[in-house]
């Protein structure tokens, strides 16, 4: 088992999946929570990757997790939309991701 894991929508999913980190696809509040409680029933998980809506539908639990102080590590990141589900076009994404700008010459 990896020591890291993450929770979010399909998209930013495989995106983790490209880097080795596996994890679930939540789409809804339940099914977060769902996972997320199997997540950390796993002693040998140590860093825990939630996208920012996973971790606002898990608030109580993602606090008290953190108050008990104990493993895994709870990591809040944006998702594929960027921060609080504003869209981004890819040109963004690739400029957030790398620093180049791709600009359409003629």
């Amino acid at each position: 088992m990896t020591p890291y894991r993450f929770i979010g929508d399909a998209d930013t999913a495989l995106g983790f999946r490209f880097g080795g980190v596996p994890g679930d696809v939540a789409s809804n509040p339940q099914e977060a929570l769902e996972v997320f409680q199997a997540a950390l029933a796993d002693k040998s998980l140590v860093v825990l990757v939630l996208t920012e809506q996973v971790a606002q539908w898990l608030a109580p639990q993602v606090t008290a997790h953190k108050l008990n102080a104990s493993q895994p590590y709870i990591a809040t990141v944006e998702d594929v939309w960027g921060h609080k589900g504003k869209a981004q076009t890819l040109e963004q994404l690739i400029f957030e991701a790398v620093g180049v700008k791709i600009i359409e010459t003629k």
